[in-house]
C-alpha cells in the first residue's frame, strides 16, 4: 500500500519535499520503499548506528511485541544503518538499546540531483512478530536540506510535535 507522508509538527502536506512510501508485509518480511523529492542527500554519519538522524534519513518504527517497545529503523542516503530497540516512557522520553548485528537488508538509489530511493526489508522473525498481536507502526522522514538537524519533519501519521517518539501515533498495520 502506498502513502503520502504529512509534515509532523502540523500535519498538513508538505509539497517541497513529497515522500511516498509503500509498506509491504509478506509471510516472512516487512518492506518499506520510500520514494524522497528535493533532498541534498545530506548525511551525519557512515558508521552502523551512528547518529545518522542528524542528517536526512527515512525511517520506521515498528512495534509487533508489548507496547511501548519498539524498534526504530532507518537508512540515510548514503546507504548507512540505525538500528535501536526502544523503551518509550512518554512523549519524547525514551531509552535506547542499539542491536549489535544489523539484520536490516537495505538499498540506497540515487534516482536524480534532488530525488533518491530507500527500501530496506526486516525479517519478522528478528522482530518478534506474532500474527495475533499484529504490528503498530509509524515510518518518517527527516530532510535536513543540507545539514540543519531536524529542519523538516515528515510523518504517515504526524505526531504533532518535534519528536517522533510518540506511541500513540502508531497505527496498525492493515
Amino acid at each position: 500500500m502506498r502513502f503520502e507522508l504529512k509534515e509532523n509538527r502540523a500535519g498538513g502536506e508538505i509539497k517541497d519535499f513529497l515522500t511516498t512510501v509503500d509498506v509491504i508485509k509478506s509471510d516472512k518480511d516487512l518492506t518499506f520503499e520510500f520514494y524522497c523529492k528535493n533532498s541534498k542527500f545530506f548525511s551525519a554519519s557512515n558508521e552502523y548506528n551512528g547518529p545518522i538522524f542528524d542528517g536526512d534519513v527515512c525511517e520506521a518504527f515498528i512495534c509487533s511485541e508489548e507496547d511501548y517497545w519498539y524498534y526504530e529503523i532507518e537508512v540515510a542516503p548514503n546507504g548507512c544503518v540505525f538500528l535501536n530497540k526502544i523503551h518509550n516512557l512518554g512523549v519524547g522520553q525514551y531509552e535506547a538499546y542499539p542491536i549489535e548485528t544489523n539484520f536490516i537488508k537495505s538499498e540506497v538509489e540515487i534516482l536524480s540531483d534532488t530525488d533518491y530511493r530507500v527500501k530496506f526489508i526486516v525479517p519478522l522473525d528478528k522482530i518478534g512478530y506474532d500474527e495475533k498481536r499484529g504490528i503498530k507502526y509509524n515510518v518518517y522522514r527527516i530532510e535536513t536540506e543540507g545539514g540543519f538537524t531536524d529542519k523538516n519533519l515528515l510523518a504517515l501519521n504526524p505526531t504533532l510535535c518535534d519528536t517522533f517518539h510518540v506511541f500513540e501515533s502508531f497505527i496498525e498495520l492493515k
